[in-house]
């Protein structure tokens, strides 16, 4: 049994998944398997994945599938893991050498079904880094830390799973949808028992890939929707909903409005109906609760909170129509712009006629 399984979901990764297998198979901890999982690419990546198979037969497996989405090719390999361990990265995205030793040495010594750590977010030429959780050093964490699980945002990468707590089958990524993310990782919370954070970078998250999920302005931005059902179904099929009730509240709540972002940018798809449908998981699951609660206050602060109230009372119509009126002044202001600058444009046209006169002069 390896004691790392390594999944890597690549889907028309061709600029990118040689570099992120040559970090894999690179690791100084070399008791690992790399599941390679083709979700039905379309462009040279197949390619490059074969060439790499065939010089690591040893530590590279591959699977290939029809394209179903990134939850669905991290499923098939979570599926087929044989590891201790399983650790998911993305097939554009790379490990330093010593990060899945170092792992897999932590998550041993303090017998974590979870072990957490900081992204390194590769910016075009930078890097900054993303805490998931605001501890100093590491630690294991206790009842009093699990709402602070729930104020990060939800992400697969650069943790560590102990293989037992798949053995649960509806421990997986909703497939089909993008954000599957956003129901995944609280499911981990819940499954495991011991999670243990520690306050080091050990992935490296490009964000520099042109169709990365976050930048989608389709329809598909509501994916979130079925995602967060599909956790809060998580919860109540647990028995677990009502006990952690104000956490799951917060999550949903911090989502939603992150969200409404998402839906200004929307095209091919009305807006009004694109918000109605975001909140309706909060309705749906919370009531009138998520309106007056202290999590709604807590993202959206007091004004906000308020205007989104006033806002639900006229199926979100108002904020589709502030949109609209923002865009149209600022039309307006860019159309007054020029208008101003007109003359400015003049004078300095005749300017440099004047002064081309003078040079032509001179020169004579």
């Amino acid at each position: 049994m390896p004691k790392v399984s390594i999944v890597v979901p690549v889907y028309n990764l061709e600029l990118y998944v040689e570099r992120c297998l040559e970090s894999l198979v690179n690791q100084t901890l070399q008791d690992i398997e790399i599941l390679v999982v083709d979700d039905g690419s379309t462009d040279d990546s197949p390619l490059l994945i074969g060439e790499l198979a065939e010089r690591y037969p040893s530590l590279i497996r591959v699977f290939t599938k029809v394209n179903g989405g990134h939850g669905s090719a991290c499923n098939h390999g979570i599926d087929r893991a044989r590891g201790e361990y399983v650790m998911i990265v993305d097939g554009d995205d790379f490990l330093d050498p010593d990060t899945t030793r170092f792992m897999y040495e932590k998550a041993c010594s303090v017998r974590a079904d979870l072990l957490i750590g900081n992204l390194r977010y590769i910016h075009s030429g930078s890097t900054s880094t993303h805490q998931p959780l605001s501890f100093q050093g590491e630690k294991l964490l206790d009842e009093a830390d699990w709402p602070l699980l729930f104020q990060n945002w939800a992400t697969p990468c650069g943790r560590l799973y102990k293989r037992k707590l798949f053995e649960d089958p509806r421990l997986r990524f909703l497939p089909g949808i993008i954000f599957a993310d956003v129901n995944f990782a609280p499911k981990t919370y819940l499954a495991a028992e011991r999670i243990h954070y520690v306050n080091e970078e050990l992935y490296n998250y490009d964000v520099t890939r042109p169709t990365q999920s976050i930048r989608q302005t389709d329809k598909r931005v509501l994916n979130v929707v079925p995602a967060l059902r599909d956790m809060l179904d998580f919860y109540k099929a647990k028995g677990q909903f009502e006990a952690c009730r104000p956490e799951l509240l917060g999550y949903v709540v911090r989502h939603c409005f992150a969200w409404i972002g998402k839906v200004e940018t929307l095209h091919g798809y009305p807006r009004q109906q694109a918000l109605a449908e975001l909140f309706s998981v909060l309705d749906e699951h919370f009531g009138d609760e998520w309106t007056t609660s202290e999590a709604l206050r807590q993202v959206a602060g007091r004004r906000r909170s308020h205007l989104i109230r006033a806002a639900r009372r006229l199926a979100y119509a108002p904020i589709v129509w502030s949109w609209e009126l923002r865009n149209a002044n600022q039309a307006l202001d860019a159309r007054v712009e020029h208008l101003l600058n007109e003359p400015l444009r003049h004078y300095r046209s005749l300017r440099t006629q004047v002064e081309r006169q003078v040079i032509d002069r001179l020169s004579i």
